[in-house]
């Protein structure tokens, strides 16, 4: 995960303009548990932010969020409550001891690890039938004139040459691994409602955009706001996005 200190530089952005997930994911976690994640002990994995960690804290979690990035975990910690304990780490080689979690969470933040190192990290830390659940936010626009532009515009560039995210089948190494009695998929589906500027901050907090060429990147967004101002005359889209995710208990 120490390509993830890529976001330092974007932590800002990050931090404004990137969605939160639906409540009922949360639902989902509590049903994997078999309680409520009110006193749950939770590991947040690349945390960011902390957009998940604050939401799994304000359930009632006691949290320890896990972030390679000194700048963004900086963040992090300015913005938690006591609930939260914020740690420079790497989800490939966690810093806590055997058997301490009753939850592993990686929002938008799994890709990031190399999952033959990960997957046993996270069961080492959790304790018998603890939970691991990793997720991610998917736009589903497809069809939609503004976005196949944007989509395309944003795969012209070499840096967004890497693998589509949303059509890879996460549970496989979770299944394989054997370190997991049983792994579902759960996808839940909502809508965003969000002004074309925060939507153009948070696709800029992406790290295949933010590594393109200024100039580039000014082009793209230009583009964006032109297709979306034709698209939603308001200025305020309403998007469909999916949360898809792979949990998991020992």
């Amino acid at each position: 995960m120490v390509s993830r200190t890529t976001f330092d530089h974007v932590a800002s952005a990050y931090d404004a303009a990137r969605p939160d997930y639906p409540a009922s994911l949360y639902d989902v976690l509590e049903s994997a548990l078999g309680q409520p994640l009110l006193r749950a002990e939770v590991i947040d994995v690349g945390a960011g932010t902390g957009i998940a960690t604050r939401a799994l804290a304000g359930r009632g979690a006691r949290v320890v969020a896990v972030e390679p990035g000194p700048v963004v975990l900086r963040l992090l910690r300015d913005r938690s409550t006591s609930r939260v304990r914020a740690v420079q780490g790497d989800g490939n080689d966690l810093p806590l001891r055997d058997g301490c979690a009753d939850l592993v969470t990686y929002a938008q933040s799994w890709h990031w690890t190399d999952p033959a190192r990960s997957l046993p990290e996270a069961a080492r830390v959790l304790h018998e039938r603890g939970v691991l659940a990793v997720w991610w936010n998917f736009l589903v626009a497809d069809g939609q004139p503004w976005f196949e532009e944007f989509d395309a515009r944003k795969h012209e560039q070499p840096a967004s040459s890497g693998r589509d995210l949303c059509a890879v089948d996460w549970g496989e190494p979770l299944r394989e691994s054997g370190l997991f009695g049983w792994v579902r998929l759960v996808e839940i589906p909502w809508t965003r409602k969000v002004t074309v500027e925060d939507f153009v901050t948070d696709q800029s907090s992406h790290s295949h955009v933010a590594a393109m060429p200024d100039g580039d990147r000014d082009e793209l967004f230009a583009g964006l706001r032109s297709g979306l101002a034709a698209a939603f005359p308001g200025g305020v889209p309403e998007l469909p996005y999916v949360t898809r995710t792979w949990v998991c208990r020992r």
